[in-house]
């Protein structure tokens, strides 16, 4: 693995102004190396947890659907799945390469059908058609992979230019992409918040979009429920990623701007700033500069 970067990533997730309850859920974690001491006779706050090197971090946004039944249980199982199946993929960190990052992949593509499996063994009695959305980011440094289903978003934030990384599974993006509607169009759609793909609700599969870029240092991420994307425009999200500020204050100013205009929905938002230190593939990211048109998964 490369010498990471710095990093200031922070959280949070608000009700918003005109709900009554907030079905989002978000999580940020490191996986490490552990080793929990069972016995021994050294002093226990010495060597009660053995961390080795951070192995990846791990970010996750879901929002439960509220035309579904339980949209927070939804979105919360969602999340605490995604961390469980990563967990167990551990032995995958350990020996990832180029030669087999394919297979790599196709892991990740079944992880959101582990997740609705969890989603459909909570729902009580079974036939409750709990749904959510979850976009999830997993950095091996310089390698990040994300993971999504829903209207949820991934963006990447380089050299001033936000690109958005996943793709929203809506009846109005789908219009757009067959070019019934513009993109104007698509923005006030009344099929803009129609999901054709998320995770549980009545579809008995998902749809795992996969897709994978390289990052460089001074790049920033930013994943958010559609409770900020559908409140600012990119011109808004840019400005405040551009701020020289800390990711805690950049999370706080977005959460404010989202409310400031209206705040219709929950609103989670995750924001993480790498530093300039550390070593990449230099190759591999001017390969990505050269192409982050095509971040896009097809």
């Amino acid at each position: 693995m490369d010498k990471q970067p710095t990093l200031d990533v922070a959280g949070r997730s608000d009700i918003g102004r005109r709900r009554a309850e907030n079905q989002d859920h978000f999580l940020i974690a490191d996986l490490h190396r552990q080793l929990e001491v069972v016995q021994t006779d050294i002093p226990l706050e010495k060597c009660n947890e053995l961390y080795g090197n951070c192995l990846g971090r791990l970010m996750v946004i879901a929002d439960g659907m509220g035309g579904h039944a339980d949209g927070a249980l939804a979105s919360g199982t969602a999340v605490r799945a995604c961390a469980r199946y990563v967990l167990d993929m551990t032995n995958w960190f350990l020996k990832l390469s180029s030669s087999n990052e394919d297979d790599f992949k196709r892991e990740l593509e079944d992880s959101l059908a582990v997740v609705q499996q969890s989603l459909y063994d909570r729902a009580v009695p079974h036939d409750r058609q709990m749904g959510t959305t979850v976009t999830m980011a997993y950095v091996v440094w310089p390698r990040l992979y994300v993971v999504h289903a829903g209207d949820s978003r991934c963006y990447l934030f380089r050299d001033n230019q936000l690109v958005q990384l996943t793709t929203d599974h809506t009846l109005a993006q789908k219009l757009l992409e067959d070019r019934a509607i513009t993109p104007e169009e698509a923005a006030t759609s009344r099929w803009r918040h129609v999901l054709w793909n998320c995770v549980g609700g009545s579809r008995e599969q998902v749809e795992t979009e996969v897709s994978k870029i390289v990052l460089a240092p001074r790049d920033k991420l930013l994943l958010c429920s559609d409770g900020l994307s559908g409140m600012l425009d990119d011109k808004q999200l840019s400005e405040a990623l551009r701020e020289e500020a800390s990711s805690g204050k950049t999370v706080d100013r977005l959460i404010e701007a989202a409310n400031q205009a209206g705040g219709t929905d929950n609103i989670s938002v995750i924001v993480a700033a790498y530093g300039e230190e550390g070593a990449e593939d230099a190759e591999d990211v001017r390969a990505v500069d050269a192409s982050l048109a095509d971040t896009r998964p097809e």
